[in-house]
């Protein structure tokens, strides 16, 4: 499992619950219109999730965008999910994958000035 995290700053929104909702449903929105230049085809599967496949392989992310940074920014966070359950060339091609999906995410939010302060981190560890 790999994660990016990056600080959201949403100034258009609220500083309330919502905002973190919102804050989600724009980076999975900003993933599903973008990540198509790479290569990727992406769909927003709800508010928070996109569904993202290249080369009949499904590589799904989860956006969840939650507490604040010393600035105030939203800390959120990208996750992948790879199948754990899959022949080991499998999972070298969907891992291989993964790295490529997870440059194209970094590079399209480092277009957007709202997102800043991205940090990969690997497995459960903060």
């Amino acid at each position: 499992m790999k994660k990016l995290q990056f600080a959201a700053n949403c100034e258009h929104h609220q500083a309330n619950q919502s905002d973190s909702a919102a804050a989600q449903k724009q980076v999975a929105n900003l993933l599903a219109s973008k990540l198509g230049q790479y290569g990727f085809e992406a769909l927003p599967q709800g508010s928070d999730r996109v569904a993202v496949s290249v080369d009949n392989h499904e590589l799904p992310l989860s956006v969840t965008c939650q507490g604040h940074n010393t600035e105030g920014h939203l800390v959120c966070e990208i996750t992948s999910y790879p199948d754990e359950e899959q022949d080991w060339l499998d999972r070298i091609t969907e891992q291989s994958l993964l790295n490529q999906l997870a440059q194209a995410v970094e590079n399209t939010l480092k277009e957007d000035a709202a997102f800043s302060e991205f940090k990969w981190k690997n497995g459960d560890s903060n």
